[in-house]
């Protein structure tokens, strides 16, 4: 028999909380139902939060977006999801128009320098700001300096696709006086022309091509390397000897012969033939069917620079550029390269010899 005291309860087996008091009134036990929900209804219509089944809370769904049923809410739905692709596609061809970009190398004009497969570094702000995909001036800061190795668009060859693109080095300032001399027979010199900038003749040493570029030349030719010293600046050119050419490996025979064809810059314009044989390109440029390894002085007009390749003897450069006065004007310049970013071999193997390569 169980004793009850005044209130009513129980003395031997009272329930009490976690805090020590008893539960309920007079004895009587209460119950706690999880499932009774607590405020609105779990499951109305209007209710912003729901229960899962593990009683935690969390956000009801997002309205889906109704599926397109017509031709024109497809091209809304298109256009919407490309629009994103859009604008981080032409961020990112602007930021390359005006502040940096990189330049593949398809042709072997600046060999030794930058070989064929080179992917070169281009620093757009080296000389000035331009509005984006336009050649327009924002700001200028500097100008190309000798030796300075720069990327430009030929005032009038291109195609659909726009004017081309070239890699040269930079020569003659505006307002210099540049010679090229032909000592391509001295046997001191084989192949070799000497550059004369402002009545000041050049410096020439042998050397040898840099490890990097080991294998990359054609075999079938006899370069001739030197050291150029060109006020401070000093890179290595290559040559290709008189009388020579480039060599059938398997017939033993001489093709593309390099024979040298002096020109006058200062006759503008050259005539389009000579004797019968066309003379100029399409664009009025001279055709590359000899090797330009003599010019008399001529003086670079204002505003203008002119440009050469490191590999002299297998360049198209200003030497050629009949159409626009052999010089190009300053505002054609788009960058300044000073160094390899990678190199691609045959396959498209890496060199790995050649990543991050500077250049002089």
């Amino acid at each position: 028999m169980v004793k009850k005291n005044a209130g009513g309860g129980t003395n031997d087996k009272q329930k009490r909380d976690d805090k020590g008091k008893p539960k309920g009134n007079d004895g009587a036990k209460t119950v706690k139902d999880d499932k009774a929900p607590k405020g609105n209804d779990v499951n109305s219509k209007g209710g912003d939060i729901a229960k899962d089944g593990k009683g935690k809370k969390g956000k009801g769904k997002k309205p889906e977006r109704p599926k397109p049923k017509t031709p024109k809410e497809f091209a809304m739905a298109f256009a919407r999801w490309l629009w994103p692709v859009v604008v981080i596609v032409v961020v990112v061809f602007a930021l390359r128009s005006t502040l940096i970009d990189w330049n593949d190398v398809p042709s072997g004009s600046m060999q030794p320098t930058i070989v064929v497969g080179d992917r070169i570094f281009v620093n757009k702000l080296s000389y000035d700001l331009k509005v984006p995909f336009s050649l327009w001036r924002i700001a200028r800061w500097d100008h190309p300096k000798r030796g300075d190795i720069v990327i430009w668009l030929h005032p009038v060859e291109g195609d659909w696709m726009g004017k081309t693109r070239l890699v040269k080095r930079v020569i003659g300032l505006p307002g210099d006086t540049i010679e090229l001399r032909d000592v391509s027979n001295d046997p001191a010199t084989p192949g070799m022309s000497k550059l004369v900038i402002n009545g000041k003749e050049m410096t020439y040493t042998p050397a040898k091509p840099p490890a990097s570029t080991k294998g990359l030349f054609d075999p079938g030719i006899s370069y001739q390397f030197y050291t150029e010293h060109l006020d401070g600046v000093e890179h290595l050119v290559a040559f290709v000897p008189p009388n020579t050419g480039r060599k059938n490996l398997a017939t033993g025979q001489l093709e593309f012969p390099f024979q040298s064809t002096p020109v006058d810059l200062n006759k503008k314009p050259l005539p389009v033939t000579v004797n019968g044989q066309p003379l100029k390109d399409d664009w009025g440029n001279l055709r590359f069917a000899g090797v330009m390894r003599s010019f008399p002085k001529f003086k670079v007009p204002e505003g203008t620079y002119f440009l050469m390749g490191d590999n002299r003897d297998q360049s198209r450069d200003c030497r050629y550029f009949d159409s626009i006065g052999y010089s190009i004007p300053e505002r054609n310049i788009l960058g300044r390269s000073n160094r390899v970013v990678f190199s691609l071999g045959d396959n498209w193997m890496p060199r790995g010899s050649r990543f991050f390569h500077a250049m002089p």
